[in-house]
C-alpha cells in the first residue's frame, strides 16, 4: 500500500519537476537555432510530417517547438508514462505504443494524425535501441503516407549524460545549447525500407555532428 501511495505521488510531482528544470535551463542559456525554415515552410502548407531524433536527444523538442502541437510516439511503459505527463505539461499529444507493445493501434494513430497535416514526433532507435541505428517504423509510415521526415538533434556545453543504454542527455542550465533541423527527407514509394533507413541514419548523424560542433565552438 505504502508503495502504490509513493508511486501515484511520484506520477504526479516527477513531471513538474522536469518541465520545471527544462523552462529554467532554456530560460537561462544561449540557445541557437538552425534550419528551423523546413518544419516551418511544411506547416504553412499543411503538409502532415515527422519529426525524427535519436532517443537520447528527445528531452527539449517539447519545450523548444512551444507553437506547434507535437503528436509524441511514446512507449506504454511506466518510464513513458513519465515522459508522456511531461510532454503533455509543454502541451504536447501522446500516441502510446512502440514496436514490443501496442504497436499496431499507435501507427493506426500516427498514419491518422498524418493524414489531417499534422505533425508526429518519433525516435527511431527508441524504446530499447540498439542505439543510433533506425528501426524500420519511421521509414516505413513515411513511404506509405508520402509525409517527409525531418531530421532534428540538440546539444548542450553543459549537460549530464546517463549512463544508460542509448546514453541520454540531459542539458544543463546556463549553456549553449545548439538545436539543428536536417532538410527534409521524402522516401520514396520505389525505395526500399533499408535504404530509406541509411538516409535517415546519415541525416541524424548529420545534424547530430552538427549540434555538437556548434556547442564545441
Amino acid at each position: 500500500m505504502l508503495k502504490s501511495v509513493r508511486d501515484k505521488v511520484a506520477m504526479a510531482v516527477l513531471p513538474r519537476i522536469v518541465w520545471a528544470y527544462l523552462k529554467f535551463t532554456v530560460l537561462t542559456s544561449r540557445v541557437s537555432t538552425h534550419g528551423s525554415a523546413f518544419p516551418d515552410r511544411l506547416s504553412r502548407q499543411g503538409q502532415g510530417f515527422i519529426y525524427a531524433f535519436w532517443h537520447n536527444r528527445q528531452i527539449l523538442l517539447p519545450v523548444l517547438r512551444r507553437d506547434q502541437n507535437i503528436h509524441c510516439l511514446i512507449s506504454s511503459s511506466r518510464d513513458g508514462e513519465y515522459v508522456a505527463r511531461v510532454a503533455a505539461l509543454f502541451g504536447k499529444s501522446a500516441i502510446r505504443g512502440s514496436s514490443t507493445r501496442g504497436g499496431f493501434e499507435a501507427m493506426k494513430q500516427i498514419i491518422r494524425v498524418l493524414a489531417k497535416g499534422g505533425i508526429v514526433a518519433i525516435t527511431p532507435d527508441g524504446p530499447l535501441g540498439p542505439a543510433n541505428e533506425v528501426q524500420p517504423g519511421v521509414v516505413q509510415v513515411s513511404r506509405a503516407q508520402g509525409a517527409p521526415v525531418i531530421p532534428v538533434a540538440f546539444d548542450a556545453s553543459r549537460k549530464k549524460v546517463f549512463a544508460s543504454w542509448d546514453r541520454y542527455i540531459l542539458p544543463g542550465p546556463f549553456s549553449r545549447i545548439a538545436v539543428v533541423f536536417g532538410e527534409p527527407i521524402c522516401i520514396e514509394k520505389t525505395e526500399s525500407i533499408e535504404a530509406g533507413s541509411e538516409r535517415l541514419k546519415h541525416a541524424l548523424d548529420a545534424v547530430t555532428s552538427e549540434t555538437t560542433r556548434l556547442v564545441s565552438g
